[in-house]
């Protein structure tokens, strides 16, 4: 398995940085908790609802053409043939932003849209008083997988949420589940499937737990850099990966009290569970997961 990565370099977040794209849309998007950047190897990735709305390269900003080869002057869903010979389309990222993000939005699963809500605990220079905050998505250990994948075909298995402690100054992955999710209902030797994947899970974070702190500290350096935040650089990472079930009502929460029968503990792996996502937040799934 190739080691695992974290890492733009300076010189390409110093240009991101002073693109126009990121400094007049995407870095208040990151502010007001609508859109999430990961550092990649490589490269950056900016997240709507769990889209990969844009990624940064050395050639720049690029985004799917589904999302981004929207005509002008185009209203709703559907267009007629009429239409096609007098529509042109966006002329550039910049002016197209809001039709992009809205298209890329209309892809979202229930799953990318209940994490998205803690977009609002991705670190920036305005909230660095507190101490719990979201700093990754999507995170594959295989660094030849972790590629960029707008499409969402995975290819391997992703972590949903990476939450960082930084007084403490550690990592915590987290696997977010959609109470529809068949994985966490269907058993297998008499354990859920979604065990078996957070024990697949634990055994990656105990193979790469020094890298994973080496690469994230010099991704907390260049976003620094980037955001203007003060990220201390982390010294350790919990060696269990957390579950996180949410989207359900009353008699939903009943069901899960017949599985879940130790309070928040799911087969030996903290688990929190919770009907709605919104006004969630870092800090609560961090403390109960650990």
């Amino acid at each position: 398995m190739a080691k695992f990565k974290r890492g733009m370099g300076q010189s390409l977040i110093k240009s991101l940085g002073e693109s126009d794209l990121f400094q007049n849309k995407l870095k208040s998007e990151i502010i007001n908790g609508r859109v999430f950047f990961a550092i990649r190897p490589g490269y950056g990735s900016f997240y709507a609802k769990g889209r990969s709305l844009f990624t940064y390269k050395g050639r720049g900003f690029s985004s799917h053409q589904k999302f981004a080869y929207i005509p002008d002057g185009l209203k709703g869903n559907y267009i007629y043939e009429s239409q096609l010979e007098s529509l042109q389309p966006v002329k550039n990222f910049l002016l197209g932003y809001d039709r992009i993000k809205k298209r890329a939005e209309q892809y979202a699963d229930e799953e990318a849209t209940g994490v998205s809500t803690l977009y609002a605990d991705a670190p920036h220079s305005e909230n660095m008083e507190g101490r719990y905050f979201l700093v990754d998505i999507e995170i594959v250990f295989d660094a030849a997988n972790d590629e960029e994948n707008i499409d969402d075909e995975r290819k391997t298995d992703r972590i949903d949420i990476l939450l960082y402690d930084n007084q403490e100054r550690q990592l915590l992955f987290c696997e977010a589940k959609h109470y529809s999710n068949p994985e966490i209902w269907t058993s297998s030797d008499d354990k859920p499937k979604v065990i078996f994947q957070l024990e697949k899970y634990d055994r990656q974070i105990a193979a790469n737990n020094d890298a994973i702190i080496e690469q994230y500290a010099e991704a907390f350096m260049e976003y620094n850099t980037l955001m203007g935040t003060s990220l201390l650089l982390p010294l350790s990472v919990h060696s269990k990966c957390g579950l996180y079930i949410f989207g359900f009502n009353r008699q939903g929460l009943e069901k899960l009290k017949e599985i879940i029968k130790d309070k928040n503990l799911f087969y030996g792996h903290r688990c929190r569970i919770i009907g709605n996502t919104r006004g969630d937040s870092a800090e609560k799934i961090f403390k109960e997961l650990t």
